[in-house]
C-alpha cells in the first residue's frame, strides 16, 4: 500500500513545498493517512512538504477526549503542529434544522478552511477511501444523478486530495497493524439511522453477497470511468460554450438558437450554465426544467417563468435573466436612500436596514428591538406579518443571510414537523403560482428562515427573554389583490 501511494499516487498530488492541512479524526482511516503522509514527508525531505493536523472534538462521546489526547500524542512524537477544534455539534446541528451528520460535516470543512488560511496551508488531506467511494456513488444513485455526480469523489479537487480513494477499508486497517498504528471507533457509524449509514452497513454487504464480492472495486472503476466522460464532456461544453454565447444585458445570459441542434448531453450543460450564470445557484437548474425547455426545442415565442429567473426563445436564441426589480435600501438611522442597480435575485441584507422591492411595491426591514419600538407606532402586525427571530440564533446565519428569490432544494424547518419544501408552503398559504418565483426570501443557503408576509420558519424564532430582532412587511397590495403584483 505504502508502496504504490509513494511511487505512483503522492507524487502526482503533492506538489515540491506544499504545505499540508491533515485531518484526523482518530479513527483508523485518518490515522493511517497521517502516517503514510509523515512517512513522505521525511523521506522526501528536499521536496520541502510540511504537515499541520486538525483535529474536530464533536463533544457528543465520553470517547472523544481519549481521541483527543490520542491525535495530540501522535502529533507531538512526529513533532508535528497540531490543531484542535471543540464545539457543541448536536447544538449546532439543532439550530440550523440539519441532521448531525450534515451539520458536523459543514462546521467542520468551514474550519479546515479556516485553518488553512491560518497556517498558509495549500492543500487539504482528507482519508475517503474505496468503501466511501462506493458508498456515495449508490447514495447518488438512488437520488438520480448525473453523469457528474455518480463520478463519484475525486482524488483531487480544488485543493482537497484524498490519497486513500483506491484502496479498501481491509487494506488501511492492515496497515494500521502492521505499523502499530492506535485508532478509535466510532460506534455510532455502527448504527444503521442515516442513509449512507444503511448504504454501507446493509446494501453493499448484500450486494457483496448475493451479486458481485468485489462490488466496491466495480463502483470505484465506475466512478472512474465516468470521471474520464464528464472532464472530456466539460471540455466540450466549454469549446460550445464560445460558440453559442450571446451577449445580453447585465442581468441576462443567451444563447444562439441554433444551440438546440447540439446533442441532449452537451445542449443541457449550457442551459445549466446560462442559469447559474443568472441566479448564481451552484447547482445550476434541476432535471425537470432543464427537459422542459429542451422540449421545445428552439420554438421561438416561448417563455416561462423559473426559481429566480425568467426564460424565453426569441428569433435570436434562448434568453436567462433574472427578475428585474430594482431594489432602494434605507438605513433606520438616516433618510437617504441608495439604488442598487442589481437586478433582485440575491442582495445581501443587514439588520437596521429597509429594502424596497418596487415592482413588488413591498418594503421589507429587519430591525433591532430600539428601532422596532422606536418606530412601532406605524406598524400593525396584523397588515405587516410581523416576525420575531432570536437575535443570538440569527448571527448564526448573519454571513450568508441574503434575500433572493426561489431557488430548488429551498425548504423551511418547523417544530414537530421537520423540514416542507418552499412549494408545499406556497401551496398551504394559497400564493398565487406566478408570485411564487417573484418573491423574496430571507434565506442561507437553501434554509429559507422567512418568506416576508407568508410564514416564518422554526429555526431562529425567539423565545421568551431573548433579544429579538423583527422583520416587519410593508405593502400597498399583500392581503389585497396579490395576482396584481
Amino acid at each position: 500500500m505504502y508502496e504504490r501511494l509513494h511511487t505512483h499516487i503522492l507524487p502526482h498530488l503533492i506538489p515540491q513545498n506544499a504545505k499540508v492541512l491533515v485531518a484526523v479524526s482518530g479513527g483508523p482511516d485518518s490515522m493511517a493517512l497521517s502516517h503514510i503522509l509523515w512517512r513522505y514527508v521525511r523521506e522526501e525531505r528536499l521536496k520541502g512538504i510540511s504537515l499541520v493536523l486538525s483535529h474536530v472534538h464533536h463533544g457528543v462521546r465520553k470517547e472523544s477526549d481519549d481521541e483527543e489526547r490520542m491525535v495530540q500524542k501522535m502529533a507531538a512524537e512526529w513533532e508535528t503542529p497540531c490543531i484542535i477544534h471543540r464545539f457543541d455539534s448536536k447544538a449546532y446541528a439543532k439550530a440550523r434544522g440539519q441532521s448531525f451528520q450534515e451539520a458536523a460535516r459543514e462546521w467542520r470543512y468551514a474550519r479546515w478552511k479556516e485553518d488553512m488560511r491560518k497556517e498558509g496551508c495549500t492543500l487539504l488531506a482528507t482519508a475517503h477511501h474505496l468503501g466511501d467511494q462506493a458508498e456515495t456513488i449508490l447514495y447518488r444513485l438512488l437520488r438520480g444523478s448525473g453523469t457528474a455526480g455518480l463520478a463519484g469523489i475525486y482524488p483531487a479537487k480544488g485543493s482537497t486530495i484524498r490519497p486513500l480513494l483506491t484502496f479498501s477499508k481491509a487494506d488501511i486497517l492492515n496497515y494500521c497493524k502492521r505499523e502499530a498504528l492506535p485508532y478509535a471507533l466510532d460506534r455510532s457509524n455502527e448504527e444503521p439511522v442515516y442513509v449512507r449509514n444503511r448504504i454501507r452497513l446493509e446494501l453493499l454487504p448484500e450486494l457483496e453477497r448475493d451479486y458481485n464480492p468485489r462490488i466496491q472495486e466495480a463502483l470505484g472503476r465506475t466512478g472512474e470511468l465516468l470521471r474520464w466522460d464528464e472532464e472530456y464532456i466539460t471540455q466540450q461544453v466549454e469549446v460550445a460554450w464560445k460558440n453559442y454565447h450571446l451577449e445580453g444585458s447585465d442581468d441576462e445570459i443567451g444563447l444562439k438558437r441554433n444551440v438546440f441542434t447540439e446533442p441532449a448531453a452537451i445542449l443541457s450543460r449550457l442551459l445549466r450554465r446560462a442559469a447559474m450564470l443568472v441566479t448564481h445557484e451552484p447547482r445550476g437548474l434541476g432535471f425537470d426544467y432543464v427537459a422542459k425547455i429542451m422540449d421545445f426545442q428552439g420554438k421561438a415565442g416561448w417563455a416561462q417563468d423559473l426559481p429566480g429567473m425568467r426564460v424565453k426563445i426569441t428569433e435570436e436564441g434562448v434568453w436567462f435573466s433574472a427578475y428585474a426589480d430594482s431594489v432602494k435600501s434605507k438605513v433606520v438611522a438616516t433618510s437617504g436612500k441608495q439604488i442598487t442597480n442589481l437586478p433582485f435575485s440575491e442582495i445581501s441584507m443587514d439588520i437596521g436596514v429597509w429594502y424596497e422591492f418596487t415592482s413588488l411595491k413591498m418594503e421589507i426591514g429587519l430591525l433591532g428591538e430600539s428601532e422596532y419600538y422606536s418606530a412601532n407606532g406605524s406598524f400593525d402586525e396584523r397588515e405587516n406579518r410581523v416576525a420575531v427571530f432570536s437575535k443570538d440564533l440569527l448571527g448564526k446565519f448573519s454571513e450568508r443571510m441574503v434575500f433572493r428569490t426561489r431557488r430548488q432544494g429551498d425548504r423551511m424547518w418547523f417544530r414537530g414537523v421537520g423540514h416542507k419544501s418552499i412549494k408545499k408552503v406556497f401551496q398551504e398559504e394559497n400564493i398565487p403560482v406566478m408570485l411564487r418565483n417573484r418573491l423574496p426570501l430571507m434565506a442561507c443557503e437553501n434554509e429559507v428562515l422567512w418568506i416576508p408576509g407568508v410564514r416564518q420558519s422554526d429555526l431562529c424564532r425567539s423565545g421568551q427573554n431573548t433579544e429579538k430582532v423583527y422583520g416587519i412587511v410593508k405593502s400597498q397590495a399583500w392581503g389585497s389583490n396579490l395576482n396584481s403584483l
